[in-house]
């Protein structure tokens, strides 16, 4: 069987699902590409030792730069933070690394068509991980539409009902800094809806947005695992 060598570049809560899911694949789809996986990078050297010991990573470095020459490795996926996505795709892309990439893909347009043309012109194999479309009642939708058994789709309605973080409590970690995540709940969650739009009606025409910030100011973080994370009670608000 072949097997691709996959660099993963972040280790927090989507590195912990992408490592379950490359341990999984082998027992769902025994004769397909074995995904092996070879290195895990972060920045914090303790704990991206600890995550490479947990998740069962065989290497694990602090510089994904080093990590995209490495001649042994085949595939870099990338779950760090929105800001740090295109510089590493467009390096992996130069190296002649085929990428996944976690959603949302830029944090401007500008960036995500940066993206895809360097993925273009080193010619890898490419992707935005969106995982919603492998979800049996997805499937099952997309597969009603394309036998025509629900005749024209007309309209398209979708929710993303989310509550993590409505604690006004709750620190104010990456995900809602623009400067890092870009696009805020539209990009993070909404990302998911408009690509199941993409993915079971095709293109759209016209999409028109609003967005409301309603907890405006947050403790700052101090630790953060997964979608957990405690913070200064008593510093500074963001």
């Amino acid at each position: 069987m072949k097997s691709i060598n996959i660099g993963m570049v972040g280790y927090k809560f989507m590195g912990k699902a992408h490592s379950h899911a490359y341990r999984d694949l082998p027992m769902f789809f025994p004769k397909h590409i074995r995904p092996e996986m070879k290195v895990i990078c972060g920045r914090n050297p303790q704990s991206v030792s600890d995550a490479a010991s947990q998740f069962g990573w065989d290497e694990y470095t602090t510089d994904w730069r080093d990590l995209i020459n490495r001649d042994d490795i085949d595939l870099i996926d990338i779950n760090a933070p929105s800001d740090a996505h295109k510089e590493i795709a467009i390096a992996a892309a130069k190296a002649g690394k085929h990428i996944l990439c976690e959603k949302p893909l830029a944090l401007t347009l500008e960036d995500a068509r940066d993206m895809l043309q360097a993925v273009k012109e080193a010619d890898v194999k490419h992707m935005v991980n969106f995982n919603y479309r492998f979800t049996p009642a997805v499937m099952l939708a997309k597969k009603l539409i394309d036998e025509g058994r629900l005749g024209k789709i007309h309209h398209f309605r979708a929710w993303f009902l989310q509550d993590w973080i409505i604690d006004p409590n709750f620190p104010l970690v990456w995900r809602l800094q623009k400067d890092i995540a870009g696009s805020g709940a539209h990009g993070d969650l909404g990302a998911h809806l408009i690509d199941m739009a993409h993915y079971l009606i095709g293109d759209m025409t016209e999409v028109i947005g609003m967005s409301e910030t309603f907890i405006k100011e947050r403790p700052l973080p101090s630790d953060m695992t997964g979608l957990s994370a405690s913070g200064k009670e008593n510093g500074p608000k963001g």
